[in-house]
C-alpha cells in the first residue's frame, strides 16, 4: 500500500498538491543524464591533442581519430572511455525517456500551478512538448553520429542548441516564479 500524500493521495501519483514521486524522480534522472552528457561531450570536445575524439575532426578540418569519414560505423565506441561513457549515457537517457513519455501518457498531471497565467500554461505546454522531442532527438542524433553518418555532426549541434534554448526558457519561467512572485512553484518539482 503506498503512503499518502499531504492532499490525502498516493505520493507516488501525481496528485492535487503537486507531483508524485515517480514525475519527479524521472524528471530529474533525466536532468542528471542531460548534464553528465554535456559534461562529457564537452569533455571530448576539449581534447587538445588535435586528434578530434569528440566531434570527429582534428585540428584544420582533416580527419579526426574518432571517426570515419561520412561513413558512420568506423568508430569502436570502446576505444575510448570518454565516447564509450557517453553512448552508455545517451542510451540511458533514451531508455528514461521512453519511460517517462509513457508515464507521462499514462498518468494525470496534477491541476495547473494556480500563480500560472493563460499564456504561462500555453508556453509551459509547448516547452513540455519540445522538451520531449529533444529528450529522444539530442541522443538519438549521437547515435546516428556513431552509427550511421559521422558528418551528421550538425544535426547533434543543432539538438544542443534547441536544448539549451528550451530549457532556458523553462528554467527562466520557473526562476521567474522562484525569485520574483515567490508563489512556490518550484515545490512542485522539489517536495
Amino acid at each position: 500500500m503506498e503512503p499518502a500524500g499531504p492532499a490525502g493521495g498516493s505520493r507516488l501519483r501525481n496528485g492535487p498538491a503537486g507531483y508524485g514521486l515517480v514525475t519527479k524522480g524521472l524528471h530529474w534522472m533525466v536532468v542528471a543524464g542531460f548534464v553528465t552528457q554535456f559534461v562529457l561531450g564537452y569533455t571530448m570536445d576539449a581534447d587538445d591533442s588535435g586528434r578530434g575524439r569528440g566531434r570527429g575532426r582534428g585540428r584544420g578540418g582533416e580527419s579526426g581519430r574518432g571517426r570515419g569519414r561520412g561513413r558512420g560505423g568506423d568508430l569502436d565506441v570502446f576505444d575510448d572511455p570518454l565516447v564509450t561513457a557517453h553512448v552508455i549515457v545517451g542510451c540511458t537517457i533514451l531508455v528514461l525517456a521512453t519511460i517517462r513519455l509513457v508515464w507521462r501518457l499514462t498518468t494525470p498531471l496534477p491541476p495547473w500551478a494556480p500563480g500560472l497565467s493563460e499564456f504561462e500554461r500555453t508556453l509551459s505546454h509547448r516547452v513540455e512538448q519540445l522538451l520531449y522531442l529533444l529528450m529522444f532527438a539530442a541522443p538519438a542524433s549521437g547515435l546516428w553520429l556513431v552509427l550511421v553518418d559521422d558528418d551528421a555532426v550538425g544535426i547533434h549541434i543543432a539538438t544542443h542548441v534547441a536544448f539549451f534554448v528550451v530549457v532556458a526558457v523553462h528554467v527562466g519561467n520557473v526562476l521567474r516564479h522562484q525569485l520574483i512572485l515567490r508563489d512556490g512553484l518550484l515545490r512542485r518539482m522539489t517536495r
